[in-house]
């Protein structure tokens, strides 16, 4: 009997032992993790004042061009709000719409951020990784 009672503990002390992290796993980057938050946070080229510039910028281009579908498109009216990812090569994934999800604006959007540069990625534990973005459009069509 002592012999199991000793065999059971060996074997609770071994399973408890194998859930605590290993230390130096701990500043592992993993690759499936999308981080909202980062040591060095991703930047797009010419910093936060040239992604506004771009986005404004193809904003305007595509309203213009859209105009009279927008105006007509009521559920275009307001704020879009759009989440997307900063890969670790910088490139620009897995972008959606969180707000106005099936608008004209909407898509607009997601197209002018799709088609956007890529970004210097950013450093989690001096390591590329992967992180949460987002944009917020408002449009509004004039009053008549």
């Amino acid at each position: 009997m002592k012999k199991l009672m000793v065999a059971i503990f060996t074997f609770f002390f071994l399973a408890v032992k194998a859930q605590i992290p290993d230390s130096s796993k701990a500043n592992e980057v993993s690759a499936d993790s999308i981080y909202t938050k980062l040591d060095v946070e991703p930047n797009f080229p010419g910093g936060e004042s040239a992604w506004n510039r771009y986005v404004q910028q193809s904003i305007h281009n595509d309203i213009l061009k859209n105009i009279d579908k927008l105006s007509k498109d009521k559920s275009s009216n307001g704020t879009c709000e759009v989440q997307f990812v900063i890969d670790k090569d910088g490139s620009i994934i897995n972008v959606e719409a969180i707000t106005m999800k099936n608008s004209l604006l909407a898509q607009l959007v997601i197209d002018i951020i799709k088609n956007g540069e890529k970004w210097q990625p950013g450093l989690k534990n001096g390591q590329p990784a992967k992180a949460y973005r987002r944009q917020k459009v408002t449009f509004r069509t004039p009053k008549e």
